[in-house]
């Protein structure tokens, strides 16, 4: 299957379903349905395009149109398998197997908002359409604990599009953002603004880590070899730290927080385990445990 050469290059972080709307809107085509099939040959939920390619193997098929970008540019440029990656390894190098589209599940269901709606900067929009003549989805705001744009110093703000809603639907950006029918969590807002400088921190480590990842490095392992060379102490005084952290009590559900507290006594157990828990509590104890992430990751072992 060819698609038609309308297909709108890709802009920097741009979400694929971000970019899947924006060809539907180029289509022309009188339903969302109809690009569907345009694009995967039968009905096909879009959920996950938000954070991860599932099911990466239909890109095979379009990779023509997209301006000569490859399958590989478009795993490692827009969706979030970079930061991902970070945490779990994918033992599949064919991105294509059951085995991988596994492995992108997981991706979508360990970094996705607990609101699983659609969010964005409104500057970051406001910018994009100022340069581009077009906003568009972009990926990190839609990872868990990403609550303010490093750039503009400005809370992220949530849509009313739910990623149930756009299963089987189109919403682009440039429709959506500044809707009426988004109304701000107001609670959550001040929350953010109450923890500012602990949320703004955990959004430059995301997106630290989300430009740093490469293939072969993993966060945990590097935890364990840090504890292993007895570069720090091990006490609980960072796990007590973690307990009472405002990121990680709203980033973590509950059955995460549970398990964290059962181990505040076994520090080691924590640690042999880390690959385990949330991502978002695994990069605040890598920041409770060694301090600036970067360093951190850059430092030869």
């Amino acid at each position: 299957m060819k698609l038609p050469v309308s297909f709108p290059a890709p802009h920097p972080d741009e979400t694929l379903y971000s970019l899947l709307c924006r060809y539907h809107v180029r289509s022309c085509n009188q339903s969302d349905g109809a690009t569907l099939h345009q694009l995967f040959d039968k009905k096909r939920s879009l959920h996950t395009t938000v954070l991860s390619p599932f099911p990466l193997r239909f890109a095979s098929q379009w990779t023509d149109s997209f301006h000569g970008i490859s399958r590989e540019s478009l795993l490692l440029d827009h969706t979030a398998f970079p930061f991902y990656r970070a945490f779990y390894s994918c033992s599949n190098n064919s991105r294509s197997s059951y085995a991988a589209d596994r492995f992108f599940m997981a991706m979508y269901n360990n970094c996705c908002t607990p609101s699983k709606k659609l969010r964005y900067c409104p500057k970051c929009a406001q910018a994009q359409w100022e340069h581009l003549g077009v906003s568009y989805w972009q990926i990190l705001p839609q990872i868990n604990g990403f609550e303010i744009c490093p750039i503009h110093l400005e809370p992220i703000r949530e849509t009313h599009i739910t990623h149930w809603d756009i299963r089987y639907n189109f919403y682009p950006a440039a429709n959506e953002l500044g809707n009426p029918k988004s109304c701000d969590n107001l609670e959550h807002l001040k929350m953010v603004e109450q923890n500012w400088e602990d949320f703004l921190q955990m959004a430059l480590d995301i997106s630290f880590l989300f430009r740093f990842s490469y293939y072969g490095f993993h966060l945990g392992t590097r935890i364990r070899k840090a504890l292993q060379f007895d570069l720090i102490p091990v006490h609980h005084n960072w796990v007590r730290t973690i307990l009472n952290d405002p990121v990680v009590m709203e980033c973590c559900d509950l059955a995460c927080m549970d398990s964290l507290a059962a181990m505040v006594h076994d520090p080691y157990h924590l640690i042999s385990q880390i690959q385990c828990v949330h991502v978002c509590l695994q990069l605040r104890l890598c920041r409770a445990m060694f301090g600036d992430l970067e360093e951190f990751c850059n430092a030869r072992m």
